[in-house]
């Protein structure tokens, strides 16, 4: 009998996980429509617009789906041309196929069972590799060019899902206890964004000033300044406005210090 070299094995194991990227990005956009395409269910708009409270984006602002799809599946793309073996892509190709996986899993959850704390647990997965992901490319993103790619692929979709999280947080509460005062929803507002301002902040200094992440959390926390301004809200309006420049700012100390130590 012959034996399978073990180069060959993990040779084959990394080709099978980069097509797994592929197929699981592919299927992000399939899994969000799947109400529409079979009939049944509650399509991921309607939930958002039954359970959406000041902590939801402007309807507009979702649009950021559509490069996040496309960088995803660019992402999966690369890692199958790309060279095989080394043990830092091989983690962030893990990480990143479980925040897909989440993202899928999310949409299926929200379609057909609502918006609850098991939506809130499988973001939150989905969040927090997407995160790590991200902060694995970055470390090693001087040394590799994949790890550069990853990041720049990976920084919109951990971006968005670090604020997606928290406006997660305020519909399953919402959908748990009703529909209160504006009095309470405003605060609870307020303690979210905070929230989402604090954890994306800290985020860009993680992830190395990464403009992807900043970008797309800058979205989402602008999404739902507009929404909020709309409804005429100030004080959430105003919390949304002051966490959206705090991570620019955050970002561009954090760019301007990593320039900083490349020139010395």
């Amino acid at each position: 009998m012959s034996a399978v070299a073990p180069a060959d094995c993990t040779g084959f194991a990394d080709r099978v996980r980069a097509r797994a990227l592929i197929a699981l990005a592919l299927l992000q956009p399939l899994a969000g429509r799947l109400a529409e395409i079979t009939g049944r269910g509650v399509s991921i708009a309607q939930r958002s617009r039954a359970s959406r409270g000041p902590v939801t984006p402007a309807d507009g602002a979702f649009v950021i789906w559509l490069p996040i799809f496309l960088a995803n599946i660019a992402l999966g793309l690369r890692r199958a041309r790309g060279p095989r073996g080394d043990p830092l892509t091989r983690r962030i190709d893990w990480l990143a196929g479980i925040a897909l996986a989440s993202n899928s899993a999310w949409s299926l959850q929200a379609q057909f069972r609502g918006l609850g704390w098991p939506s809130v647990g499988i973001i939150g997965v989905g969040t927090t590799c997407a995160c790590a992901a991200l902060v694995d490319a970055e470390r090693a993103r001087g040394a590799s060019p994949q790890a550069r790619f990853a990041a720049r692929s990976l920084g919109p979709l951990a971006g968005w899902l670090t604020v997606a999280t928290f406006a997660n947080i305020d519909a399953a509460l919402s959908t748990a206890e009703g529909r209160g005062a504006r009095r309470p929803q405003t605060a609870r507002a307020l303690a979210l964004i905070g929230g989402a301002s604090a954890a994306a902040a800290g985020m860009s200094v993680a992830s190395r000033g990464n403009l992807g992440y900043a970008a797309a959390a800058g979205w989402g926390l602008g999404g739902i300044a507009l929404r909020n301004a709309r409804d005429r809200n100030r004080a959430v309006t105003v919390a949304a406005v002051v966490g959206l420049v705090a991570v620019g700012a955050v970002t561009a100390m954090v760019r301007g210090a990593e320039r900083a130590a490349r020139r010395s």
